[in-house]
């Protein structure tokens, strides 16, 4: 059986030195022969465009006439794309070597694994910012294990959703459910692939042993938009995500707090230790 191609893919708007350093990382740990990078000017205005006339001759580059935003960017390169898989990624990652195999040996369509993420652990404090997302009671995502300076145990974990910050999908299953919902602006759309993905009876896969860096939230415009963003997913999966919520949130709650018990609220802490035991002993 041949090797899968991939399209790397990365939209950026403007921040051009986190641009320049995530792309040579991409270039220094991955071996590009027989892959491609393509990469989507969202109508920067600093030098962006000139460092990417730059390197062009190793990548593809699409430009937007205006600024369109993290879901038309990434769906315009997906249509461009040729490889058997999409490996989207944020132009503020930073790539360390033998981050991608890892991700690839998890992607065993077989057994119906929809999408692969990875550990992020923060650029700037070096704690684990994103080991897959979970559920809250309301329904709303939150990252797992953030702020953990160990990883977690095993080597992969099964999530209900992962970010799109660094996202490994076939491209047929991303285009049979219509690539991200253009219906947001810059955050969610992520979380809201991943719930169409789930909806489908695939599993979304977290390997561990895939760890990279990233500058939290450097992207311009990153939160212009929270509140019609989750507003407009509460709207869409409020229902579904507080079932996964009433099942998740118990012990991540003590997961998240394990380093921080000081901050725990103790009405919470009652409520997740009698929802626990009503689970085990349903």
């Amino acid at each position: 059986m041949s090797e899968s191609t991939i399209s790397f893919i990365i939209s950026v708007h403007n921040c051009v030195e986190l641009t320049r350093k995530m792309i040579q990382t991409l270039f220094d740990t991955v071996n590009l022969e027989n892959h491609e990078v393509i990469l989507v000017d969202d109508a920067s205005t600093d030098e962006t465009p000139d460092f990417l006339v730059s390197i062009s001759h190793r990548c593809r580059v699409l430009r937007n006439a205006e600024n369109l935003g993290f879901s038309k960017s990434n769906n315009r390169a997906a249509q461009a794309a040729t490889g058997d898989l999409l490996l989207f990624l944020n132009n503020d990652l930073e790539l360390v070597p033998g981050w991608l195999e890892p991700m690839l040996n998890l992607n065993r369509p077989h057994l119906k694994v929809g999408a692969v993420g990875n550990i992020q652990r923060n650029y700037a404090t070096g704690l684990v910012d994103h080991a897959g997302i979970f559920f809250d009671l309301n329904g709303m995502p939150t990252h797992a294990w953030k702020n953990r300076k160990r990883l977690p145990p095993h080597k992969w974990s099964e999530r209900t959703a992962i970010t799109g910050a660094c996202f490994l999908i076939r491209r047929s299953l991303f285009s049979s459910l219509n690539g991200f919902s253009e219906d947001y602006r810059n955050g969610m759309e992520d979380v809201d692939l991943c719930a169409r993905i789930k909806e489908q009876g695939y599993r979304l896969l977290v390997s561990h042993e895939s760890v990279i860096r990233h500058h939290i939230s450097r992207s311009p415009g990153r939160h212009d938009h929270n509140d019609q963003n989750s507003n407009l997913f509460k709207e869409r999966w409020s229902q579904t995500m507080r079932s996964y919520g009433s099942r998740e949130w118990p012990s991540q709650y003590f997961h998240r707090y394990a380093r921080y018990w000081w901050r725990m609220d103790p009405k919470l802490v009652l409520k997740a230790l009698w929802m626990l035991l009503r689970f085990r002993s349903a």
